[in-house]
């Protein structure tokens, strides 16, 4: 125990130990921790034996005990030391270049390990030998410097992807869950509209997909259309609705380059899901969207001005909406409209007429059908984002 009297005695700095052995300075250390001594006193052990000043760190990065007053890390540089996918060179936040090192044993966290100075392999060897003490220091004061450290279930993963925050800890995590954030994924999202919940809750758990689920949906990543159309696939075989095609939703957004982008792609994963279940179409990706893919960023206000700009005298006309959808999807075919809609030949030419001219357009005419066509898609989107927002489990018309 000479090293924690000697450290006692006078400043560290003037007492260096350059010839200290790692192996018997961490007996030297735990032997004195165990007889009593103070973390504060193995700070000042591992500075003389070092030469380097020396600072413990709660895990948020904030300065729990130092040899010089200086500063932490931020909480995210701590996090990630934690996580072990950060260090052992890191900054501090005055400025100076420091090697750290995690004081944990399992999920028991101490903190984190500075000494100040270059990287040096022998100094990281010394600094090491005292994360014993320190943890044993830690669990005997029960002062709050223990603690758990997070653990990252799948369901926090997604839910940290959805809103843009991966810390290093949560990048590790999903790294140990087989997600390769290195790599362009999509936000996707899965609704389950069948009876047996229970059912559906189970076969979530049994996917061996990371997901985060609230009630009947559920939220995961996926690197294309095909892993989620067999996540669809197996779903409806476990939830034993595989043959109601529209028991089980899915959608996915695009595929950005970076994880703060994962947040954008799961926004237009909810907003695709939506207008697929009102479309009624069992799966729906960005992909595949068609024009909608020019309208999922643009807020509400925007899509309902554009609907009205182009739709607005027949809008609140449900017989001119469905007769002008049928129109432009047969590409004005009086026959199959007529048998679409269940309607009269002369029927049809007479609606058809009062949309041109309440439109003062002719619906095919190729400017105004695109026009049209993506009016109707801003409508289909306004509804799927009413249903999303309610709540609800049944499609709902898209504005006619």
């Amino acid at each position: 125990m000479g090293t924690i009297a000697e450290a006692r005695s006078g400043p560290a700095r003037e007492r260096a130990r350059p010839d200290a052995e790692p192996a018997v300075l961490e007996r030297e250390l735990t032997e004195a921790v165990l007889a009593g001594a103070a973390r504060s006193d193995v700070l000042i052990a591992l500075c003389r034996a070092t030469g380097r000043p020396v600072r413990l760190l709660s895990a948020e990065g904030a300065v729990l005990a130092s040899t010089d007053g200086g500063a932490g890390v931020p909480a995210t540089v701590a996090d990630g030391v934690l996580a072990g996918v950060t260090g052992p060179v890191v900054d501090t936040l005055d400025g100076l270049r420091a090697t750290a090192l995690p004081v944990r044993a399992g999920t028991t966290v101490a903190g984190v390990l500075l000494t100040v100075g270059p990287g040096d392999p022998r100094v990281q060897a010394l600094a090491g030998a005292a994360v014993t003490a320190l943890r044993i220091d830690a669990v005997r004061a029960g002062d709050g410097l223990a603690e758990v450290s997070p653990r990252h279930t799948p369901a926090d993963v997604v839910a940290a992807l959805r809103s843009g925050t991966v810390s290093p800890s949560v990048g590790a995590a999903a790294a140990g869950l087989g997600i390769d954030l290195q790599r362009a994924l999509a936000g996707a999202v899965l609704h389950y509209g069948g009876s047996r919940l229970r059912a559906w809750s189970t076969a979530l758990t049994w996917l061996e997909h990371p997901v985060q689920q609230e009630a009947r949906t559920a939220w995961t990543v996926v690197p294309g259309e095909v892993v989620l159309a067999r996540l669809q696939s197996r779903l409806r075989l476990m939830t034993g609705d595989e043959s109601a095609g529209d028991h089980v939703v899915a959608a996915s957004g695009s595929h950005p380059d970076s994880t703060v982008g994962l947040a954008r792609s799961f926004t237009e994963a909810e907003r695709l899901l939506g207008l697929a279940r009102t479309r009624r179409v069992p799966l729906l990706t960005f992909d595949r969207c068609g024009v909608v893919r020019v309208l999922l960023p643009l807020p509400r206000a925007d899509l309902e001005a554009y609907a009205e700009a182009h739709l607005g005298p027949i809008r609140q006309r449900p017989e001119l909406m469905a007769t002008l959808r049928a129109w432009l999807a047969e590409r004005g075919s009086r026959q199959s409209v007529s048998e679409q809609l269940h309607l009269h030949r002369n029927s049809v030419g007479y609606r058809v007429r009062q949309i041109k001219n309440l439109l003062g357009t002719d619906p095919l005419l190729p400017a105004a059908s695109a026009e049209l066509h993506l009016a109707l898609a801003a409508l289909d989107l306004l509804a799927a984002d009413d249903q999303r927002l309610r709540g609800d489990d049944e499609p709902v018309s898209a504005g006619y």
